[in-house]
């Protein structure tokens, strides 16, 4: 059957009810905005709770470009992960600390059912304005056979599995909040005064650290020797450490995130500056060198726990 394909712009009917329709009975939901307002969470609320009740999984990834997403809605959705296991909730950094280097902009809402695939993509950003009330156009795709939802979701998880994304905790929170109030009171000031800078410069020192969807490398070289550690092998060796994260990456989680040819030298660099005699500053003293080419974790490092 031929996927039906609608264009809609907002003031002839608010998206936002139709997003309210599909989420109702959606099994997978996964949206992606560029930012998140509390009064965009108050006019699906509902609907998210009628989906999450019938067992349905729901996803979401917001931007932190210019600090415009609201704190208050962050804090939402921290919490509905804490209360249901089928929420997950990821933050994309701001241009000026993030990977790439972009400013997050999508706007993508991806719903699937039993019957079928709903997925809209246009300018409706997750706010009540863009919902309801905002000059937005959008198109919808509904289908039997997933050919435009398929292409959308493989978008959508191009920016799900990149290390940029990360989930935000308290602490986090916290400073954001801060900074948010700062820019929303005086913007021009706020850019200019120095304990602002200071704060944002350890929220993005945070960013790296706190949880994501791509393990980093040290995460997947403590993970590899805490394995061997429990087979009853204390050192493991650059070799194995190499074999078994070639592996690893071979996840198309990872497709376009590391080349090969270059692989084991980024897995032999982050060895040597993160063992307990490292002269490096940033050290995180996790390894510990035994022979020529054998490595194993420092205390620091059986309780690493970051991504």
């Amino acid at each position: 059957m031929q996927p039906k394909v609608q264009i809609l712009a907002n003031t002839d009917y608010p998206i936002g009810k139709i997003i309210n329709q599909e989420l109702q009975n959606s099994l997978e939901t996964q949206i992606a905005v560029a930012f998140l307002k509390r009064s965009g969470i108050k006019t699906i609320e509902d609907s998210l709770i009628m989906s999450l009740d019938k067992g349905g999984q729901f996803e979401l990834i917001v931007g932190l470009d210019f600090k415009t997403t609201d704190p208050m809605a962050m804090k939402f959705f921290m919490d509905l992960c804490k209360q249901n296991k089928n929420v997950r909730f990821y933050c994309y950094g701001d241009k000026g600390e993030n990977k790439n280097d972009i400013v997050f902009h999508p706007k993508i809402y991806l719903f699937r059912n039993n019957k079928e695939t709903v997925s809209i993509v246009g300018s409706t950003n997750l706010t009540q304005g863009g919902l309801m009330s905002n000059f937005e156009v959008n198109t919808i795709f509904n289908e039997q056979t997933p050919i435009y939802y398929s292409k959308l979701q493989a978008i959508y998880n191009a920016v799900k599995y990149t290390d940029t994304l990360f989930t935000p905790d308290e602490d986090y929170l916290c400073q954001y909040s801060d900074v948010y109030k700062a820019l929303t009171t005086n913007e021009e000031k706020a850019k200019k005064d120095e304990g602002i800078k200071k704060v944002i410069q350890e929220m993005t020192e945070k960013e790296a650290k706190l949880p994501g969807t791509i393990p980093s490398v040290n995460a997947m070289i403590v993970e590899l020797i805490k394995q061997k550690m429990s087979e009853g092998i204390v050192f493991v060796s650059l070799a194995d450490i190499y074999a078994g994260l070639d592996e690893r990456i071979k996840d198309p989680i990872f497709a376009g995130r590391y080349k090969l040819e270059t692989f084991h030298n980024t897995i032999r660099g982050e060895l040597n500056k993160h063992h307990d005699e490292s002269t490096y500053s940033t050290s995180l003293g996790i390894y510990k060198r035994g022979e020529k080419g054998m490595y194993t974790l420092t205390n620091k490092g059986e309780n690493y726990f970051r991504r």
